[in-house]
């Protein structure tokens, strides 16, 4: 035999050798990670402070989750920016599953539209896991107005253009653009008054210096007999308020739909299979009896649980949504 192809044959058959031991490793410690996540505490970033419905509800999935898994998921506050100081920060944070975002609406489908030197990305920067609950608003009037349902509502605000103010938790938010969609779709001109603090706005509402509110806290004012609510802003009736009729029969403004969704997300870039591991836990533990009960009486809304494909279809049809809505009626951002 020719010594040289000798000599060669056993180098090819070691380099063969110690290429299939390295990726044989790379495999293996692959899979191990895999399996052993979560292998550490998760923390939940919520981009509200506490008592807030985002942070009601990330800790209402933490305590589920935490026990699921046999780790702490940590819920961590940092409200701030209309939510983007939380949105920044974790779309910065290891894409290792350990970071997660509460995201809402605002952070996702309507910041990036009304923010000019917004400083994160809301498609690229971020995987979707699933939306936990999704909130509509109240539409609420005063109770000593004239107004018993919708139609009567939009039948005056016709015959008299820029006689009502709507108020909202400020320019460019989910409640405000609520109103900007009732004024398109049902052919009125309500004037918008936005509130820094939604408990003056809904103080002004019960005594009579605004008349309209879309708003998602308006149940106690309802309660003490300061605020009529005439329909939720959902499609379809709120199984905690079946007495309640949609804004959209009431008013007979078919499709109108305004809410405010929290959805779980990861930084961009987290391993497929952990996005999938959670999607399947956190679906699991909302439509659970118990957590269900609890999300619903403390939101006032509805569990959704859907895959990581809708909650990113979702997060780029409110875009498109709320463009056309901020287009329509030039709607001014605060800067």
């Amino acid at each position: 035999m020719n010594i040289k192809f000798y000599k060669s044959k056993i180098f090819l058959n070691l380099l063969l050798i110690t290429l299939l031991n390295f990726f044989s490793a790379i495999f293996c410690a692959t899979h191990s990670l895999a399996q052993e996540y979560p292998s550490k505490p998760i923390v939940i970033v919520s981009a509200h402070a506490t008592g807030g419905a985002a942070d009601t509800l990330s800790r209402i999935i933490a305590i589920r989750l935490s026990s699921s898994i046999g780790q702490s998921v940590i819920v961590e506050n940092r409200p701030g920016a209309s939510t983007m100081l939380a949105a920044e920060y974790v779309s910065h944070a290891p894409n290792d599953g350990y970071t997660l975002l509460m995201a809402t609406v605002t952070t996702l489908s309507i910041n990036p539209l009304s923010v000019p030197k917004i400083k994160y990305d809301a498609i690229k920067d971020f995987a979707p896991i699933t939306v936990v609950a999704s909130t509509p608003f109240f539409l609420g009037v005063n109770t000593e107005s004239s107004f018993k349902n919708v139609s009567d509502l939009i039948s005056y605000a016709r015959k008299n253009p820029n006689k009502l103010n709507f108020g909202s938790s400020g320019n460019g938010t989910s409640s405000h653009l609520a109103g900007e969609l009732f004024n398109l779709m049902s052919n009125v001109k309500m004037v918008h008054v936005p509130y820094r603090a939604t408990s003056t706005r809904n103080t002004d509402l019960s005594s009579g210096v605004i008349q309209v509110v879309f708003g998602n806290d308006l149940m106690p004012y309802a309660r003490s007999g300061k605020v009529r609510i005439l329909g939720v802003t959902s499609l379809k009736k709120l199984s905690s308020y079946p007495e309640l009729p949609t804004v959209s029969e009431s008013g007979n403004l078919s499709g109108y739909e305004a809410s405010v969704w929290y959805g779980l997300v990861a930084p961009s870039g987290t391993p497929s299979n952990i996005i999938r591991q959670l999607n399947e836990l956190v679906k699991t533990i909302v439509f659970e009896s118990d957590t269900k009960q609890k999300i619903t009486t403390s939101l006032g809304g509805e569990v959704v649980g859907n895959s990581s494909e809708q909650f990113e279809a979702l997060i780029k049809s409110d875009m498109q949504k709320w463009s056309e809505v901020i287009r329509s009626s030039k709607v001014k951002f605060d800067d």
